[in-house]
């Protein structure tokens, strides 16, 4: 629903803000609804009344800034109550983006637990450890198994152990910085490769993109890393769609 990254290609809207959605047979989740996102979700022809929940990797705007319209739309105003949301704990208490009044809109508000399994119906997921980054966030691994079918890197600072943790058959990266930088906890096309080159993906996809990645063509870029790592690497556009 869209692959912009950090605050000044969502201002200016180079590339859409709206997050990732995720179907497995009946089950529909929408996940980092950042802003704009109820607008992608109109234009891809996706009824957000027929969400079965809502997944918030951390509270930073260019992930959840759409959060509260995504929960009305699910639950159609809150006439009729439906749904999980699942989200880190300070998305609540501290500085909360999910507003106090809708907050029983939802069927169940979880909130989420570092290296914890959970389930959406017919979507199993589960946390990793808390990643490096201002406020709390995860990443997230979807399916079952040692090598799960789909491997979320949400934004972190480059850890050791974060390929591992990470590590599925596809696997999505939040690639904001082209290069890394000590005082920026975001990684860099730099991280990414070590990422994929250790985790060894059938599928590599670079996205949320920052400015600098943005200027430097994700496109050419991912086919760089395809030729260094001999992996598969794709750059997300706005509006893709992958069969996992």
């Amino acid at each position: 629903m869209g692959t912009a990254g950090a605050r000044f290609m969502v201002a200016k809207q180079l590339a859409a803000s709206g997050g990732l959605y995720l179907e497995l047979g009946s089950t529909r989740l929408a996940m980092d609804p950042g802003p704009g996102a109820v607008v992608q979700y109109a234009k891809r022809k996706v009824d957000l009344s027929r969400l079965d929940g809502i997944l918030v990797s951390h509270r930073h705007l260019d992930h959840c800034g759409d959060v509260n319209v995504v929960i009305e739309a699910m639950t159609e105003g809150g006439f009729r109550p439906r749904g999980t949301l699942f989200c880190p704990s300070d998305a609540l208490d501290e500085d909360p983006v999910v507003l106090k009044y809708l907050r029983h809109f939802p069927e169940e508000v979880v909130r989420l637990q570092p290296e914890s399994p959970y389930q959406l119906k017919e979507i199993s997921f589960r946390t990793t450890r808390r990643h490096i980054h201002g406020v709390e966030t995860y990443g997230f691994r979807f399916g079952d198994g040692d090598i799960p079918n789909l491997g979320w890197v949400t934004d972190s600072k480059y850890y050791d152990g974060i390929a591992e943790d990470h590590r599925a058959q596809v696997m999505l990266i939040h690639t904001v910085l082209a290069q890394s930088r000590p005082d920026l906890p975001h990684l860099g096309l730099d991280d990414a490769e070590r990422i994929i080159a250790e985790a060894q993906p059938r599928l590599a996809v670079i996205t949320h993109f920052g400015m600098g990645v943005w200027r430097a063509h994700p496109w050419e870029v991912a086919a760089q890393l395809s030729e260094r790592t001999g992996i598969e690497v794709k750059a997300a556009r706005d509006g893709m769609s992958l069969e996992v």
